[in-house]
């Protein structure tokens, strides 16, 4: 038995390794091509977004997916369900509210529109059909989906690891939400007291889906909200 969970705890270290390192291999590779060699990556908009999503795969989807890969886990294991669904938007909805009104308070105006933080979304709004489709589910699926199911991955094998016996006190939960804050502000942002928010967001969206099972909340916070407002 002793031996069983000693082999259960060295897979949940391992997975977790996977995916963290994985984001730090590839964005690290994708710097320095971008920085050093200077490549052309692509010259259509379509182009540049396949190349872009690629990375954006690359440090929030590669590693999941070569973990569910080794261990046979499917994506629906992970809460990907109808259970509790309107429950599921309605608290994942609240944990995004301390985020909002710290933007309120610090800008005069917010503009909203899904995705208007990634580079690409805007030109591809310009854009004719069916490039202006294709892009935006490209980017729907690298930019939402996968962003939002890497913390629902990494969540699980982090709270396997660290049991939570206390609701609140939930050692998934608040190590991805220091690990969210610690990876942008390394790729360039900086916070203030908008850092509470943020970090709301993403220990509330978990603990969401702790309660409910369903983790489209974590996905759908990465949709509609976490590059929407500017």
């Amino acid at each position: 038995m002793i031996e069983q969970a000693q082999k259960t705890s060295k897979q949940n270290i391992v997975d977790i390794l996977i995916i963290v390192l994985s984001f730090a291999v590839v964005y690290g590779i994708a710097g320095i091509v971008y920085s050093i060699l200077q490549l052309d990556l692509g010259k259509s908009l379509l182009e540049q977004t396949i190349m872009g999503a690629c990375v954006q795969f690359g440090t929030m989807g590669l590693g999941i997916c070569i973990v569910c890969a080794i261990r046979k886990d499917t994506f629906a294991s992970f809460g990907l369900n109808r259970e509790k669904l309107l429950l599921t938007i309605l608290l994942s909805a609240l944990a995004c509210l301390p985020s909002l009104i710290f933007r309120i308070y610090q800008q005069e105006s917010l503009t909203y529109l899904p995705f208007q933080g990634v580079h690409f979304t805007r030109p591809l709004l310009d854009s004719a059909f069916p490039v202006n489709v294709i892009g935006l589910l490209i980017i729907a699926t690298a930019w939402g989906f996968f962003e939002g199911f890497y913390y629902v991955v990494l969540y699980d094998r982090i709270n396997k690891l660290l049991p939570a016996k206390n609701v609140f006190l939930n050692w998934g939960a608040i190590i991805c939400g220091i690990y969210c804050l610690l990876i942008h502000i390394v790729v360039g942002h900086t916070y203030g007291i908008e850092a509470i928010g943020v970090f709301a967001v993403i220990y509330g969206m978990l603990l969401t889906y702790r309660y409910t099972g369903n983790a489209w909340g974590c996905i759908l916070i990465y949709c509609l909200y976490w590059n929407a407002i500017a």
